[in-house]
C-alpha cells in the first residue's frame, strides 16, 4: 500500500473490516486493541499496542495500518 494515503482514506477502507470484527468480537474482546491491514485485510488483537504492532509488523513489515478499540465509541489511532 503506498504511504501516500491519507488518514481519511485508511479509515474508510480499514472501517469495514473494523465493523465486522466488532460485530463478531466485541462483547468477547471488549475494549481490546484491533490492528488492522487493509491490503491482506488481515488483524491483530491485543492489549498491548506495541505487542500487536510488533506481531503485524512481523508479518507485514511494509505495510501501513490502522488500530481502533473494540468499542461503540472507538478511539481510532493511524499507524504506519
Amino acid at each position: 500500500m503506498s504511504d501516500r494515503l491519507s488518514r481519511d482514506e485508511l479509515d474508510r477502507r480499514c472501517r469495514p473490516i473494523f465493523e465486522r470484527l466488532l460485530e463478531e468480537l466485541g462483547d468477547r474482546y471488549h475494549n481490546w486493541l484491533v490492528v488492522v491491514e487493509p491490503e491482506s485485510q488481515d488483524y491483530f488483537l491485543g492489549q498491548d499496542d506495541y505487542e500487536i504492532l510488533a506481531r503485524a509488523r512481523k508479518k507485514h513489515p511494509k505495510a501501513v495500518f490502522f488500530t481502533y478499540r473494540l468499542s461503540d465509541n472507538p478511539a481510532v489511532d493511524f499507524l504506519c
